[in-house]
Order: structure tokens, then sequence, then C-alpha cells
């Protein structure tokens, strides 16, 4: 299924053969086991911030299950990336994938216990998130490994497409078996998807040299020098510091609308949230044709604005139809702006510093979600939801910018054929 997934997604359309002589078995591989955990993380994402709402009816209880998730991404993705380019990726796929489906287990047996609570739930999602980012961060050095240099940005479209894939049948698999088969059974579907990506992990075996040891330190700090040096790449980073906290207040603010404010069923609000999957998906079949022709500063520049109208367009709507068609938009500009800075980063930074650089760039561009997501949930709290949407489109502004007057990118156009 997600070979077919993987072709629909590709540009142009080729057969199954074609497509895997394209791109090598480990790439494959690798995309079968990470994309069979964000299925189960995508899932968990929807459902379990709804399951710590149903617990006290509180919109900081859902914000906080959201908001932690990035906690480890901040806290230890310098660390991850450090240790995984030090080892072979054949070895953390097995063990990453083995660890998260303990932490899965674990939490089957206490919703079925009944032993669940809002702390516990933070303590999932702070374990689960921290290892799915070490397996994500292994994945993006796999994939400088094992893809040709002309095909980087191909292929990054073609892995944000099976994720946005994933994101749009996600979050409508999670409400309609949150009405049929309750948390329960959710959580344990998810964790039988764990146990089918371990088999999955246990074939992933790329060719590939493993680096001389060296100091840990050492070679955290060389990373920071390989990062520093790519002062475009340090200019993106500060945007995206920035759009990402306003993209987590937004997905908030929506999650609270749909639930508390206009009382959707699950199966409802998870249609809305898929439309936002739908829209990725399509964008990723021209994001990598549409960034070359543009240019890389274009196309990450001006989705900034859009988005910002888009946040805006959603807090003054309360029709299902146009929430639907706004979610579908937004996922769309979204996945064209996370392709921008998710390419220039694959094409501009070497395999044997990818795992420093993305652990590093990766904890930064989390660090202003929590704070931001908790206050989302506090506006809500206070019945103050609409302020939410107003405040990300205002961050969204900020960032834009930044880039104009800081960065010293003026108002970028697209790039004329020579």
């Amino acid at each position: 299924m997600l070979g077919s997934i993987a072709a629909f997604v590709s540009r142009p359309p080729r057969s199954s053969l074609c497509f895997m002589s394209a791109y090598g078995r480990p790439f494959l591989l690798s995309l079968i086991v990470v994309s069979l955990f964000v299925m189960a993380q995508t899932i968990l994402w929807f459902t379990l911030p709804l399951l710590a709402f149903d617990l006290n009816e509180a919109g900081v209880d859902l914000s906080l299950i959201r908001g932690v998730a990035f906690v480890p991404n901040i806290v230890f993705a310098v660390f991850i990336g450090v240790i995984n380019d030090r080892i072979r990726k054949r070895v953390s796929f097995r063990l990453y994938s083995a660890l998260l489906l303990v932490a899965l287990v674990a939490l089957w047996l206490g919703v079925r216990s009944g032993q669940i609570s809002v702390p516990a739930l933070v303590l999932f999602m702070i374990v689960f998130n921290g290892i799915g980012y070490a397996l994500g961060n292994a994945h993006m050095t796999l994939i400088r490994l094992t893809v040709a240099h002309d095909k980087l940005s191909d292929a990054t479209a073609l892995v944000s497409g099976v994720y946005a894939t994933l994101a749009t049948v996600g979050p409508a698999i999670g409400g309609f078996a949150l009405l049929w088969l309750g948390h329960e059974g959710v959580i344990g579907a998810m964790t039988l998807t764990m146990a089918l990506a371990c088999l999955a992990a246990f074939a992933v075996a790329p060719d590939e040299r493993l680096p001389e040891p060296a100091r840990f330190w050492p070679s955290l700090a060389e990373g920071w020098r390989v990062f520093r040096a790519n002062r475009e790449l340090v200019m993106m980073t500060v945007v995206i510091v920035l759009t990402n906290a306003a993209e987590g207040a937004f997905s908030v603010a929506l999650l609270l609308k749909l639930k508390a404010e206009l009382r959707l069923d699950p199966s409802q609000i998870g249609v809305v949230i898929a439309c936002a999957g739908a829209g990725s998906m399509v964008a990723s079949v021209y994001a990598a044709k549409l960034r070359r022709r543009l240019g890389y500063r274009f196309a990450f520049f001006w989705p900034i604005w859009m988005l910002a109208l888009g946040y805006l367009a959603v807090a003054a709507s309360g029709a299902f139809l146009i929430l639907c068609t706004l979610s579908f938009v937004i996922g769309a500009l979204t996945l064209f702006f996370d392709v921008g800075i998710w390419s220039y980063r694959q094409e501009t930074v070497e395999a044997a510093h990818m795992g420093r650089v993305a652990g590093i760039t990766g904890a930064i561009f989390k660090i202003g979600m929590p704070p931001i997501i908790l206050l989302t949930g506090l506006l809500s709290d206070i019945g103050w939801l609409s302020q939410a949407f107003i405040m990300a489109a205002g961050i969204n502004a900020i960032a834009a910018l930044f880039l104009v007057f800081v960065a010293g990118w003026g108002w970028p156009r697209r790039v004329l054929a020579s």
C-alpha cells in the first residue's frame, strides 16, 4: 500500500519497478518504517489531546498534550543528531522502532486498566516523540546517503507527500475509530502498527561506512560550526522558530474551535483536520518543480503571508464546509513552505554532518512551540479563542518582516529563466 502511495505522489508517475530502481531498496524500506510510525503518531496526536480534554473539560489540558510533544525536540535533538552520526542506520532503525513499540504497549495497558491521567499522557508524549524524533533524524541522514544529489529535492518532496497522505487519512481514521472502538481500541491498533514497523526495520540495511570514532563534545561543536557557517540556513531557522510557533497556536486553536466551540463529533473533527493532509498531498506533487521554477527565496517567503491570511479566515469562519476548504488550502501552503526549508538543508549540508545539523536545527525549530501552544489553551479557557488565531497570524507577519529587514532578503521575486 505504501508503495502505491509513494508512486502516486512522485513526479512523474512511474511503474513500481521503475520507482524502486530510481530510489533504491534502503530508501524505500526506511520510508516504510518511518511511514508506519508517522501513521501511528498522526492518529495519536489527534486522539490523545481529545482524551485529555475529555478527562477534565479543560482547553489547557488539550494544549498541554500537544505542547509537550515538542519538548524532546528542544531538549534532546542536538544530542540525538550527534549519536545518529556515530551509529549505523540499520542499528538505529531497529532500536528506535522497538522502543516505540514498548512505549505504545505501556500506554495501551494503562488505558485498558483505567490508570490514565493527564500527567501519564504527558510522560508518554515526551517519551514517544523523543524516540520518534531520533528515528526521523536517522531517516534524514539515510536519505542523504542513499539518494543522488540531483534527486534530493524530489526525494524530499516524495517523503513529504507520503507523510501528507498519512496526515490526510490519519485524523479521519482516528475520528471514526474513536466512535467505533474508543481510545483503548485506537491505541491497540497503533500498537499493532508499530509492531509491523519493527518487522520492517530489520530489513533496512543501507550500504554505509561508519565514521571514525570521535569524542562527543568536539563532534557536537563541529556540527555547530557547520550550521553557523551556513548563514542562509541560520536566517531561515530563525524564521521557522516563529512560523512553527504560529502553526502550533493555529492547530491547537482549530482543534479547540471544533471541539469546544462548534461541538463537532470526533469524525467531523477528523474530516476537517484530514482536509489539511489532503492539501499537503496535492501540494507535494508540485512542490519540487515550483520551488525550482520560483527560486528558493520566493518559495519560502510568500507562503508565510498567505498562511497568516488563512489563519485569520479560519477565525472568522464557522461553517463546516468552509473550514474544510480553508484547512485544505492551509495544508497545501504549509507543505510547500516546509519543503523549502527541508530541501535547502538537504542540498547544503553534507551527509557526514546531516545528523548533527538536523538535530541542531530541529531543536531550534520547535523552541517557541510549547509556550505558545500552552498560551493558546489558556486563551481558550478565558474565552479569547479568536485572539489565538490573530496571534498566530501576527507571528507569521513578524517572521516575514524579519526576512525582509534583518536577513536582507528584501521582497523576494520570482527567478527569471535565463
